[in-house]
């Protein structure tokens, strides 16, 4: 009995060490000190709304790009589309109830591997208006 309980004892001493050891740090995938800026946007839609048409400016430190971008409506999801070293895709979102929806793009710089994920309300983008004022976003790296 002596031998079981001191086996024992061991045993559960030996996995809560496992259970002790410090967390390894994490790394933030944000980039330092590195604002992208979307530019000028506006989403337009045909009277059916089966498609709309976003024009947008990127601007980061090393580039910028003019976009025109095409969903097939204002609550789809989209993409991917290309615009230079850029990739675009959309999410439309009506989670927060039927006068709150939301749309937010992934903005990819393929050649930094460099990600921002800029969002729009509903409200912001009706009428085909330019969204003022323009929205920065830090971008994260892709691993």
């Amino acid at each position: 009995m002596k031998f079981t309980l001191t086996t024992l004892a061991l045993t559960l001493a030996s996995m809560g060490t496992g259970a002790l050891a410090a967390p390894s740090a994490a790394k933030s995938m944000m980039v330092s000190n590195t604002q992208w800026t979307i530019t000028s946007l506006k989403r337009v839609c045909n009277a059916a709304d089966t498609k709309c048409t976003w024009t947008f400016g990127i601007d980061t430190p090393s580039k910028s790009a003019d976009c025109t971008y095409v969903v097939n409506g204002s609550e789809v999801n989209g993409g991917p589309s290309n615009c230079g070293d850029f990739t675009i895709t959309s999410g439309w979102s009506g989670q927060f109830g039927p006068d709150a929806g939301f749309t937010t793009l992934s903005v990819v710089d393929n050649v930094a591997r460099q990600i921002v994920w800029p969002a729009y309300t509903d409200k912001q983008l009706d009428g085909g208006k330019v969204v003022k004022p323009d929205q920065s976003y830090t971008p994260a790296a892709l691993p």
